[in-house]
């Protein structure tokens, strides 16, 4: 008998604890009467948090500025039958070296970019300018850091002095243009999930051809002559993702 009075007050016990987990926990009165609400009613939920940092890049559309330092071998390649054969002898090598700015709006597409790119440096005594399309391939499965090659081919030109010094009092009206082409490689490393900065290295080989009018003779003659040459440049780039 004091072992079935035992069991009955302990299964008691248990079934008030269980009841008093059930309960409701707040009891409010209006004019439809008396109404209950369990303790996880009126609790919203937490919206869940987006996150901030991505461990690859995204947007489809890329602005992007760079900077860093270049040197440009002007004559290069002088032996190529740009240059007249007269001439050739009495181009000195130029070898010039001066910072490097630039600017491109590129679009994504799965781990390529196509685009257009500015650059312009500022040697001396000139300035080259080179406009043009960018290619891109960005290697997306290697996460936090990226591995991307580029190709470039660009419009160039020069501003200022003479590509080829000595020649300032025997040409005037000097202009020049030519083309470039463009291979670079470099790392990419996702800041947040819109910004992004990388490192690249660039190596270019770049022809120009110059017109101008020559003053010895003093009947004002055409005068064309041309370099090509090679430039490398090592350049820090802070990129903007537009779009998702």
């Amino acid at each position: 008998m004091k072992r079935f009075t035992f069991v009955f007050a302990w299964v008691s016990v248990l079934a008030v604890g269980a009841s008093a987990q059930t309960m409701p926990t707040t009891i409010s009165a209006d004019s439809s009467g008396v109404q209950l609400s369990g303790p996880n009613e009126g609790i919203a939920d937490t919206p869940e948090k987006k996150k901030v940092y991505d461990k690859r890049v995204g947007g489809k559309v890329w602005l992007e500025a760079t900077a860093g330092p270049s040197r440009y071998d002007a004559t290069r390649f002088r032996a190529l039958d740009i240059v007249p054969a007269e001439a050739r002898a009495l181009i000195p090598r130029v070898v010039v070296s001066g910072p490097e700015f630039g600017a491109a709006l590129r679009f994504r597409a799965g781990s390529s970019t196509i685009g257009a790119r500015f650059k312009r440096a500022d040697y001396e005594p000139f300035d080259l300018t080179q406009v043009g399309l960018d290619l891109g391939f960005l290697i997306r499965a290697v996460p936090y850091v990226h591995p991307s090659i580029r190709l470039g081919f660009n419009y160039a030109t020069t501003t200022g002095g003479l590509v080829i010094p000595g020649f300032e009092n025997l040409i005037t009206n000097v202009r020049s243009h030519g083309g470039s082409a463009t291979i670079g490689a470099g790392l990419r490393i996702p800041i947040v999930k819109w910004i992004s900065i990388a490192a690249d290295f660039d190596y270019s080989i770049i022809g120009l051809v110059f017109h101008g009018t020559e003053t010895v003779s003093g009947t004002g003659a055409s005068v064309t002559a041309g370099t090509a040459g090679t430039a490398i440049a090592g350049t820090f780039a802070l990129t903007i993702h537009l779009g998702t």
